[in-house]
């Protein structure tokens, strides 16, 4: 039969090849996972039975930190405890700065697989790429939005992400999944297509980390054929899950303005 350190050196080996069949072979059916308090996206706290550990923790930290365990030590002690330290290497898919962070794992096992799994680990490192991806996935959003690439806009966000404009502008409401998505953009780019320019459509976003969300602010302009310029300013605040976009509220600065400028058929029309 393997010893317990064996057992641990197979865990790491699949956490390698990012093998979620040998995972849950390795993970007593009576597993439970500690993870550290401070990490992002909800990750931390306990997660109880080996689906839970891969669908709550280790799926979404490798879809969003193409992260892996490195292991540098294993320390077997006398209780039958192994004890694991070494790095988390990860390189996030969307190009933003490597993470790396120490880490020391404590393994109880029982019949020759994981019982129990309890993280340590620099939570800041994984608080400052979290950040860095978030802010990496809305500059790709704005820019997508900015191109009119509606497939890529749609890949941002969540399948079931929230949209909410102010009811009274044309495209305004409430919109709910990718075809509440899709239908905003349709409505969205029918109001302004046709009177913005390629500099018109520079959102120019700035953007920040506001407790739980992101919060950016762009410039919705535009120029009508008789001269006449729109410049104002929009506030969005975006929630995030899983790397995605779960939801988006948009909240113009002036909308009178808005419906104003758009209340001139005759300077409007593209001819």
């Amino acid at each position: 039969m393997p010893s317990n350190t064996d057992v641990a050196r197979e865990l790491y080996v699949a956490f390698e090849r990012v093998d979620p069949k040998l995972l849950l072979e390795l993970l007593h059916p009576d597993f439970v996972g500690h993870v550290s308090e401070g990490m992002p996206g909800g990750l931390g706290g306990t997660h109880v039975g080996p689906a839970a550990m891969l669908t709550e923790v280790w799926a979404p930290v490798w879809r969003r930190f193409g992260v892996r365990p490195v292991p540098d030590r294993f320390l077997s002690c006398d209780d039958g405890t192994v004890v694991v330290t070494g790095t988390y290497v990860g390189q996030p898919p969307d190009g933003t700065p490597p993470l790396e962070a120490a880490f020391a794992h404590v393994l109880a096992l029982r019949d020759g697989q994981v019982r129990e799994l309890r993280q340590i680990t620099d939570t800041q490192r994984w608080a400052q790429a979290a950040a860095a991806a978030d802010a990496g996935l809305v500059r790709q959003l704005f820019a997508a939005v900015e191109e009119r690439d509606g497939a890529a806009v749609l890949d941002a966000y969540a399948t079931g992400v929230v949209i909410r404009e102010a009811p009274s502008l044309p495209y305004g409401g409430v919109y709910h999944g990718h075809d509440g998505a899709l239908r905003h953009a349709l409505a969205y780019t029918a109001t302004w297509d046709h009177l913005q320019s390629a500099e018109d459509r520079k959102l120019l976003p700035q953007i920040r980390g506001c407790d739980d969300r992101i919060l950016v602010t762009w410039r919705q302009k535009a120029t009508a054929r008789d001269g006449r310029h729109l410049d104002v300013p929009v506030v969005d605040l975006i929630g995030l899950r899983d790397g995605k976009v779960a939801s988006l509220e948009m909240f113009q600065q002036d909308t009178a303005a808005v419906l104003d400028f758009l209340a001139h058929p005759e300077g409007n029309d593209p001819g």
